[in-house]
């Protein structure tokens, strides 16, 4: 009888605890249900490429809340002018909003399915009209404020998350090397590739080529450097580097010097509005040896300021380093114009290339320097090839090997002229232990 009456004392304990625990999922109104927010909130600046094309801008509507499986109704609309300016108001900044004639909302109504977390929003923006509206409206801060507001009573929408504000940036788009420069080595090889490639600063929305260029006429012949896969490099979208233009360097033909420079320019593009570099890309070719060495004799040497106690300009071709030729220093207000060196060649050329040895000392050496050419070497002939203002040695014996240039035309003379070294401007004395000339 006993254990009878206490089962019956433990059944009505368990239903009594039974029925008073709360149901904590009633605790939670029923608008809460499902919530609606705004992945972008605040001020989102939105890059408009200035190409032709319109503009696109996604705006992501987030459903969550307690039945993230339920439906859900949401919808977006931009704020009129007096809204946009009660928001200025509140967060103590101005906005003006862009005219309506600039952008396109399609779809401004949103169902979610059971399943469905988020959905876009799609904004066009007309980049034209946008561009040249901003650009004679400068002083004014244009946004598109977009409000999401929920669509029935049942569903709520996060206070803190349901206002966009999209900033309209236009970019000229820019492709850029992806290397700033490069070397291809011929010294032990016959031939050799070059994988030439482009960037954009951010992935690309479209398929586009852009056309490569080498030099029509230059240093190098068509068959010492020629396209493998073609002269175009190839954008595909989603990707921010262009596929690889092959550009091969074959160790053929006669070549001047030991090493020279191939400019590769972009010179156009399947896409409108894209920009180029306005400088070419150097790629620096190294061959080596002392191809078509010129013998050099006293009467090929010539200079406009001859130092007259010290330094015959003779001293350059003897082979002794420990010799040298100096330009006038001792009378330095005789000479008015920058000093040079000049050679006259035997017959005419189209490349040219030179070496030399800096004097066994600390100063007078050359560090900026242009070297010019002419046919016949009378006044108002000379051309310039070349201005060099960077990488020659100040150091005492030390060893300068020049690219290899080309002319247009044909010249017989050839001067070094110098504009600056390490110990004053022109006009200035400089020093040289050797020279050496390679011309074809």
């Amino acid at each position: 009888m006993k254990i009878k009456y206490l089962l019956w004392f433990v059944f009505v304990a368990v239903a009594f605890v039974a029925c008073d625990t709360p149901n904590y999922g009633e605790l939670v109104p029923s608008n809460y249900n499902t919530v609606l927010l705004l992945k972008q909130t605040g001020e989102q600046e939105v890059t408009l490429y200035d190409t032709g094309d319109d503009g696109s801008y996604d705006v992501t509507i987030f459903k969550s809340g307690k039945l993230e499986q339920s439906t859900a109704n949401a919808s977006v609309r931009v704020l009129d002018e007096a809204e946009l300016a009660e928001y200025s108001a509140r967060v103590g900044k101005t906005y003006t909003g862009l005219p309506e004639d600039m952008y396109q909302v399609a779809q401004k109504d949103f169902d979610f399915g059971n399943t469905d977390r988020y959905k876009k929003a799609n904004v066009v923006f007309k980049t034209d009209l946008i561009r040249d509206f901003i650009k004679t409206n400068t002083d004014k801060n244009y946004v598109l404020p977009i409000l999401l507001y929920q669509k029935v009573k049942k569903d709520s929408v996060n206070a803190e998350k349901k206002l966009v504000l999209l900033t309209p940036k236009i970019v000229k788009p820019t492709v850029e090397y992806s290397q700033g420069s490069a070397t291809v080595n011929l010294t032990n090889d016959n031939l050799a590739t070059y994988n030439f490639t482009l960037n954009l600063p951010f992935v690309s929305p479209w398929d586009f080529e852009c056309e490569i260029a080498l030099p029509e006429k230059g240093v190098f012949s068509s068959d010492q450097v020629f396209f493998e896969n073609g002269n175009k490099a190839v954008f595909k979208k989603g990707s921010s580097i262009s596929e690889p233009v092959q550009i091969k360097v074959a160790k053929v033909g006669d070549f001047v010097g030991n090493k020279a420079i191939l400019p590769i320019k972009v010179i156009s593009s399947t896409k409108s509005g894209i920009q180029f570099p306005q400088t070419p890309f150097d790629l620096e070719i190294v061959y080596g040896g002392d191809n078509h060495k010129i013998t050099l004799s006293e009467n090929m040497l010539s200079t406009n300021a001859q130092e007259q106690s010290e330094g015959p300009i003779r001293n350059l071709i003897d082979g002794n380093a420990g010799t040298y030729f100096h330009s006038n220093w001792s009378n330095p207000g005789a000479i008015n114009q920058p000093h040079y060196i000049q050679v006259s060649l035997n017959e005419s050329v189209k490349k040219i290339a030179f070496a030399y040895q800096n004097r066994n000392n600390n100063n007078g050496k050359p560090q900026e320097v242009k070297i010019w050419v002419s046919e016949n070497g009378n006044q108002g002939s000379w051309k310039e090839i070349a201005h060099i203002m960077q990488g020659m040695p100040i150091s005492a014996s030390s060893k300068y090997s020049s690219y290899t240039y080309a002319s247009d035309t044909p010249f017989k003379y050839f001067r070094f002229e110098v504009l600056k070294t390490n110990s004053g401007t022109a006009p200035t004395f400089f020093n040289m232990a050797e020279l050496a000339i390679y011309a074809k």
